[in-house]
């Protein structure tokens, strides 16, 4: 008597992949708009070139606040140029809100040095006591 397993040739596997398909469309959408706000905090100034110390990870900092060539103060490029006493304003909001403050000064190498300075003076009146300052490194020949 021989004995045959039907249901052997019948045995089919059946794999759903839609709910796969839906997270990878979130994570897309996710990255898409992540990074359109990670560019929109950095304006286009023409950083001045220097020999800094360079950081070996990429660390976002919580804030940037980018001084343009004509000497306006810019936190979104999607937003107009703030004043200093709104800079203040946002600064105590954005304080109030996060535990350490990270700050990234991104001024161009054309920006007057007195609006620089005054910046300077509002982050320390408020009570950041470091800020980052963003440089081009020279190209090396």
């Amino acid at each position: 008597m021989r004995l045959t397993n039907r249901a052997q040739g019948d045995r089919t596997l059946i794999l759903e992949l839609t709910s796969m398909v839906d997270i990878v469309f979130l994570l897309v959408i996710f990255f898409m708009v992540t990074s359109d706000f990670a560019r929109d905090a950095r304006a286009e100034v023409s950083l001045p070139r220097l020999d800094g110390e360079q950081m070996e990870g990429m660390e976002e900092a919580g804030m940037y606040i980018n001084l343009d060539e004509h000497g306006d103060i810019l936190l979104s490029t999607s937003e107009p140029p703030v004043s200093l006493e709104a800079l203040a304003e946002r600064l105590s909001v954005y304080l109030a809100t996060e535990g350490a403050p990270l700050v990234t000064l991104r001024a161009d190498k054309q920006a007057p040095i007195v609006i620089f300075n005054e910046i300077v003076r509002v982050l320390e009146a408020s009570g950041v006591s470091s800020v980052r300052m963003a440089t081009e490194v020279p190209s090396r020949p």
